[in-house]
């Protein structure tokens, strides 16, 4: 067990120390100190326990530096729980749940400082992407055998997620119905969303709690499946999370189909994250 916090200049201090009580410039420390400069300051407090993390933040006033530290905190100790406690106008505090979760969290949190609302005609954006189509091309030689009948359904798993970082979904389509189905999904997708909290390998679209979002992607699917085309895309989105709010997110993907029969399709969509992409006329859309 110990108790650690990361001022504002990303530096590392047990807590209750000699050293950061005098960085706060107070001759007496104590819990109630750390508190307010957690709170009012944009320190990190870190408690730990067996095999579970606890961290204390308020995401809007975090320094650059101490989010690089706490991220590198983080990075080594890949294999902990972590407890998400975080501070916007009341606590919040999240459940357990693996590092490179956690760490996909607290991003989304720092996201928030500067997203604002974007215009509903601008939410969801997407442009044919040579780039994408690239980045399938370099892959599909080892994707393909993964994809055959003689791999099995956890052998497909492993090498898709390794592939794309998780980050792929394979989905039956009926062209008549519209009706989208996940059979398999990677575990890349930062589970905002209680579809994906509950960390199941199926899941019906028609779950999705960003409508908007859910039918936008059931437009490509279903596009995808009819015309048995592949498309490429690089995509500007701002999503909304329940719990989190909208959260702005920059992707390429690739939809592919693969068996086709004229009523029914399975394809396979990947992606991966890109900040690089940028769709919008300006670095954040704002209302009128």
């Amino acid at each position: 067990m110990g108790h650690w916090i990361i001022d504002d200049f990303g530096e590392l201090f047990k807590s209750g120390s000699a050293a950061l009580t005098r960085t706060l410039g107070y001759t007496t420390g104590g819990a109630h100190i750390e508190n307010y400069a957690i709170e009012n300051i944009g320190h990190v407090g870190i408690a730990v326990h067996t095999g579970t993390v606890h961290i204390r933040c308020r995401p809007d006033i975090m320094a650059d530096r101490a989010i690089s530290t706490l991220l590198y905190w983080l990075f080594d100790r890949e294999h902990s729980q972590i407890v998400v406690s975080w501070l916007d106008s009341v606590w919040h505090i999240e459940r357990p749940v693996p590092c490179r979760v956690a760490i996909s969290f607290l991003c989304h949190l720092m996201d928030k400082r500067t997203l604002k609302i974007t215009p509903r005609c601008a939410r969801l954006l997407s442009r044919p992407s040579r780039s994408a189509e690239g980045r399938w091309r370099d892959t599909v030689d080892v994707v393909q055998p993964a994809l055959g009948e003689s791999c099995s359904d956890d052998q497909r798993h492993i090498a898709l997620d390794r592939t794309y970082n998780g980050r792929w979904t394979i989905v039956d389509v009926e062209m008549n119905s519209r009706q989208m189905t996940a059979v398999d999904i990677g575990d890349g997708y930062p589970p905002l969303d209680p579809i994906l909290l509950r960390q199941c390998r199926t899941f019906n679209f028609a779950d999705v709690s960003d409508t908007e979002y859910r039918d936008w992607v059931q437009n490509l699917f279903v596009d995808v499946a009819r015309n048995n085309q592949p498309k490429f895309e690089d995509v500007d989105a701002v999503i909304c999370w329940p719990r989190i709010g909208d959260m702005r997110t920059r992707y390429w993907r690739a939809s592919v189909p693969l068996t086709y029969d004229g009523d029914n399709c399975r394809l396979l969509s990947v992606s991966g994250c890109d900040s690089s992409i940028e769709l919008r006329p300006d670095l954040v859309q704002v209302n009128s």
